[in-house]
């Protein structure tokens, strides 16, 4: 009897199966009173390299001082996969925001009374009044803030009353409100 001896070759044929990369983008926008607003993405996933391309012409992750209207983002990937995100820039209100009270008594701490974001506004103009309606402080163009004096002379505890005109030639934008001096 005669054996025979069988060679088998066993070829393994291995295949690597990747799974293909999507791209995923996240987004956000940062709208800001009184400033102009910042966009940025962060690549979650994709095949590097990866290029960005803003309306605006920047090529980076975020973008920044973008008035108010209507912007893009297009990102692509190696393998050519992109995506587009499309996004407005809204009008945020810009309003001035007074301090409720002070107390100027030279502790150099809350001396002084302050308007926020007045700075905005350079063509206004602030009027001042006790409650007997004397005009006690007045203002315009240059914000200072207030140390409580009227005429140099310190003015009584008590409620003041102001009236803000954003612009001084447009008395129709206005804001009016009370200010406490405790010392």
């Amino acid at each position: 009897m005669k054996k025979y001896a069988y060679i088998f070759f066993l070829t393994i044929a291995c295949f690597v199966f990747t799974k293909a990369q999507t791209l995923s983008v996240s987004f956000s926008k940062n709208e800001h009173p009184c400033l102009l607003a910042q966009a940025s993405i962060t690549i979650n996933t994709g095949v590097s390299p990866i290029q960005i391309l803003w309306s605006t012409g920047a090529t980076t992750n975020a973008v920044e001082e973008l008035a108010v209207g209507d912007y893009s983002v297009k990102v692509t990937d190696n393998n050519s996969k992109d995506t587009t995100i499309y996004f407005s820039i809204e009008s945020v209100a810009c309003f001035p925001s007074a301090e409720n009270h002070f107390t100027p008594n030279n502790d150099d701490y809350n001396d002084t009374w302050d308007i926020y974001r007045i700075e905005y506004f350079p063509n206004f103009e602030l009027f001042v009044y006790n409650r007997w309606g004397q005009l006690v402080h007045h203002q315009e163009n240059e914000f200072k803030p207030w140390d409580g004096k009227s005429l140099t002379i310190p003015t009584p505890d008590a409620p003041y009353y102001y009236i803000l005109f954003l612009d001084k030639s447009n008395k129709k934008d206005v804001i009016k409100g009370d200010v406490n001096i405790i010392r």
